[in-house]
């Protein structure tokens, strides 16, 4: 695809009513824009402006196939490009919406066909993110996006890394780093029948199955089911299981690959895990096991600072899948090369 270029990505203070004007205002007039939700930054066009929406695809390198979702201020504002809505699907999305959740509807026509892929189905996003509410009601109308990152690559958590990959590429970006998880947002299609969550994230199937009275399925999609693909070049190898023996198992293969390639490995623990794996060379951390809702921004910042280094392979422990680490490692896995579930067969 070619792309097209700005002069500059103008940096826009979500804290300034003007910068907020601002973005509305290029919106309107056919830019696209960044812009921060509670998961990661956003990459957002008017959805009505079909050159606008192509460049999305055409900066993040995205296949048109691919489908983008509509961005709103509230869930009341859905109305008109949905239908077919069962009314249990409704009741959870005003139950958690705002909030870290995608619904997929049936896809009234007043949504064009090159923001949905071709797809009759349309994704509907509230992020619960104030300055995003502020930009959806100063535009006022839906946002066409996705997140804001080459495609494949990992998903940018603060205007800085948004900069760091599309400067120059889209009309400006809306800074506010407080308050941003890393954390994919759940993705709940409920234009089948049972409801099927094809993406994983903050919120668990147990915890809309209990909110709908009725239990969803995950799908059987493996291509939906992960929130991003590594791309890097970077060997990334999660192990999980006992922490004790998922730690003495990352020892061993630090040690394995140092003699091979000195130099070229890294470690990605969780606070403390130096007391058992000893203080080995290369070691960051990526959050304490008592936050787990940190260890994501933690995990992508690490990987990010390991590529600067010249790193080749990485090696990650990984945390208990329960409550919300059920979320925290399916974002960690999605962009694992190889994961190790069961460390106890190295014993």
């Amino acid at each position: 695809m070619e792309t097209k270029t700005t002069t500059r990505t103008e940096p826009l203070s979500s804290s300034s009513r003007e910068d907020m004007e601002r973005a509305a205002r290029i919106l309107r007039e056919g830019g696209i824009v960044a812009f921060p939700t509670e998961t990661v930054y956003g990459l957002g066009a008017d959805m009505g402006n079909e050159e606008a929406v192509r460049r999305i695809y055409e900066v993040k390198e995205r296949n048109f196939s691919k489908p983008l979702a509509l961005h709103l201020p509230d869930f009341e504002s859905a109305g008109p490009f949905i239908k077919n809505a069962p009314d249990s699907a409704v009741a959870l999305a005003h139950r958690y919406l705002p909030g870290p959740l995608m619904i997929i509807f049936e896809k009234a026509d007043s949504v064009p066909d090159y923001v949905t892929g071709g797809l009759s189905k349309v994704g509907i996003r509230v992020p619960s993110n104030d300055a995003f509410a502020a930009l959806a009601r100063a535009f006022g109308g839906p946002i066409a996006a996705t997140s804001a990152n080459k495609s494949g690559a990992l998903p940018s958590s603060s205007a800085e890394q948004v900069s760091a990959c599309l400067d120059g590429l889209i009309d400006a970006v809306l800074i506010d780093d407080e308050g941003i998880a890393g954390t994919a947002s759940t993705v709940l299609d409920v234009s089948c029948r049972p409801f099927r969550i094809v993406r994983n994230g903050f919120l668990t199937g147990e915890m809309i199955s209990e909110a709908l009275g009725e239990r969803v399925l995950l799908s059987d999609d493996g291509s939906l089911s992960r929130a991003v693909t590594q791309e890097s070049g970077l060997n990334v190898i999660l192990v999980e299981g006992d922490r004790k023996k998922t730690l003495k198992r990352i020892k061993s293969l630090y040690e394995n690959y140092s003699s091979i390639d000195p130099g070229t490995v890294g470690l990605l623990l969780t606070n403390g895990a130096e007391e058992q794996t000893g203080h080995l060379r290369d070691i960051k951390f990526m959050g304490s096991l008592n936050e787990p809702e940190h260890i994501v921004n933690g995990f992508f910042a690490c990987m990010r600072a390991f590529e600067r280094e010249g790193k080749k392979t990485v090696l990650v422990e990984g945390i208990s899948r329960e409550g919300s680490g059920w979320a925290v490692m399916d974002r960690i896995s999605s962009a694992a090369s190889e994961i190790i579930r069961d460390s106890s067969e190295f014993e």
